[in-house]
């Protein structure tokens, strides 16, 4: 009985024995392996590094704006039996001339006989004109560059009636250019049989044209979209957010067929935003904003007219004022914009990268700097960093000139690595 407990016992006590023996064997070997890791890493470029570059950065926020102005209809048949005289866009003076209105089909197609009769006058007598002047061909070479630049430049911004003015001006440079081959007894005659027939034309049109003028000065625009006496500068006095959203729910009703356009009168215009609670409490009366009109490339500075809170809302009414108005703007109402509070250039720091670093001045005060290691010719450097904005991702810093200490353009950041140390030599 004795020998088969001490049996036991035996067997029992050789079990633990190399269980021990195995579990010293597992840690000796997770032991060499972290060994082999330090030393690998050690000798290895763990670092990754991302070069310091320019930005510029908006702090911004991005709304659906509605644009409050002075507007005033026009009626009038917008088809059928009407010649525009002016197109949208472009500016008019009171009274001005902004389209024809003929009794009838036939009476328009009369007008517009005319109307290249006249500008052939208009040709032949800036021939004679040239005919008779000498002209300094050199010079005339140069207005001709000028004025092929000027028209691009309108067709560009769609200015029909300024466009049609500097083809007429074109005309008449080309023809002094040629002036030295002009027949003045041909082109005299010309022009007189071509007076002859305007002035039968104009006999068969009497009493069957009318003109409808401008109501005031200001940009003409032939769109006409039922917000005109909705959207106007007196509804922003006492405006409510219910009460803005009650004004651009639904337009008046508008037969296009009757309207000519309208005359958006004076610089000032409003923008009205439904905008993020938490984004009206950074504005206040009187503080100058930008406003970016993304879908337009266009860019306008403006000032907070007001900010309309309401208790246990989210949202918040925001009212803009600008007094930059060009014609582009003229077919504007509802637009997507960017809010523009201030824009900052500087260095971009990805958030990775910063460190903060305590080091002893001289007077034996710890002191904390914020910044980055770079790596320059295999050397790590600590660079302190003045952060001027923050985005989700990275900063954007200060590049001082003067302080060798800060960073500056195209320097390495590291953005990842160990044992990051001032002035440390590394493998590369």
């Amino acid at each position: 009985m004795e020998q088969a407990i001490e049996s036991k016992r035996k067997q029992r006590n050789k079990k633990n024995t190399s269980g021990n023996r195995l579990f010293l064997i597992l840690l000796a070997v997770c032991f060499a392996l972290y060994l082999i890791s330090r030393i690998f890493g050690a000798f290895s470029n763990t670092y990754a590094t991302e070069p310091a570059v320019h930005v510029t950065v908006n702090d911004s926020f991005t709304a659906t704006g509605w644009f409050f102005r002075d507007e005033t209809t026009i009626e009038g048949s917008s088809s059928g039996s009407v010649k525009h005289i002016v197109y949208s866009g472009e500016r008019v003076q009171k009274n001005a001339a902004l389209a024809a209105v003929y009794t009838d089909e036939q009476a328009l197609a009369l007008s517009r006989e005319i109307e290249p009769l006249e500008n052939r006058i208009e040709l032949l007598d800036a021939a004679l004109q040239a005919a008779s002047d000498g002209s300094d061909t050199a010079q005339l070479d140069q207005m001709i560059t000028l004025s092929i630049q000027q028209m691009a430049a309108q067709a560009k911004e769609g200015t029909g009636s300024a466009l049609s003015s500097s083809a007429d001006s074109l005309r008449t440079l080309s023809l002094r250019h040629e002036s030295a081959n002009i027949d003045s007894v041909a082109i005299s005659a010309e022009r007189d049989a071509l007076a002859t027939e305007i002035s039968s034309l104009e006999q068969q049109l009497s009493g069957s044209t009318t003109e409808l003028t401008a109501p005031a000065s200001g940009y003409f625009s032939e769109i006409v979209d039922g917000y005109e006496s909705l959207l106007t500068p007196a509804s922003l006095e006492d405006i409510t957010l219910e009460g803005f959203r009650a004004l651009i729910e639904t337009p008046e009703p508008v037969d296009a067929s009757q309207m000519l356009g309208k005359i958006i009168q004076g610089f000032t215009w409003y923008l009205a935003c439904e905008v993020p609670a938490a984004q009206a409490d950074r504005l206040s009366v009187g503080q100058s904003l930008r406003v970016n009109f993304t879908q337009a490339s266009l860019e306008s500075p403006v000032t907070v007219y007001s900010v309309v809170k309401e208790r246990g809302s989210d949202t918040a009414l925001v009212v803009l004022e600008g007094t930059e108005f060009n014609s582009e703007m003229v077919s504007m109402r509802e637009q997507p914009v960017e809010i523009i509070l201030a824009t900052y250039t500087g260095l971009k720091v990805p958030k990775s990268a910063v460190r903060i670093v305590e080091t002893t001045d001289s007077e034996g005060n710890v002191v904390q700097d914020i910044g980055v290691y770079i790596l320059s010719g295999g050397v790590q450097k600590f660079k302190i960093i003045d952060t001027l904005f923050e985005t989700e991702d990275y900063y954007v810093v200060e590049q001082s000139a003067t302080n060798a200490d800060m960073l500056v353009e195209q320097d390495q950041i590291i953005v990842s690595g160990r044992n990051l140390q001032n002035n440390m030599v590394v493998r590369t």
